[in-house]
């Protein structure tokens, strides 16, 4: 499974919005240092704020910050999010496609199925401001 590129600026947008902690972030100005184009970190700021993620102040000193329940949420709300459903085959799909057309079960499906469930575990287990509160923890113990 390979997350798509605006899955990926999604949690970096997210995790640079939890390093500001609720400081208002300008668009262009996160789009530059996360090196993400603008009109591309627009798109997926509007995925985020349709998600209620994050959220938008208007005005001359408007910009972008988390909402309360972003802090809730996972690295599987996230990908959810962007992608749709996590899924590693096509036949743990609720159709149940198989690329063969053999039977409707196969020696593989189960250890597809025991895989993803364990990777959404973990996806759903780890919130993605933990990742910022861990990053400042191991700054702080450094100095």
């Amino acid at each position: 499974m390979r997350l798509q590129i605006t899955t990926d600026y999604a949690i970096r947008m997210v995790d640079y919005l939890a390093q500001r902690r609720g400081q208002l972030v300008n668009a262009r100005n996160m789009a530059e240092e996360l090196g993400i184009t603008y009109q591309y970190s627009m798109k997926v700021i509007n995925q985020l704020k349709k998600g209620d993620i994050i959220c938008s102040v208007q005005g001359c000193n408007g910009g972008y910050l988390l909402t309360p329940e972003a802090s809730k949420a996972s690295f599987y709300d996230i990908i959810c999010l962007m992608e749709g459903d996590v899924r590693l085959n096509r036949c743990d799909d609720l159709s149940r496609f198989c690329d063969r057309d053999v039977s409707e079960y196969c020696a593989v499906h189960k250890f597809l199925q025991d895989a993803q469930e364990k990777l959404i575990e973990g996806l759903k287990n780890k919130r993605i401001v933990d990742v910022y509160r861990k990053k400042r923890s191991a700054r702080a113990h450094a100095v």
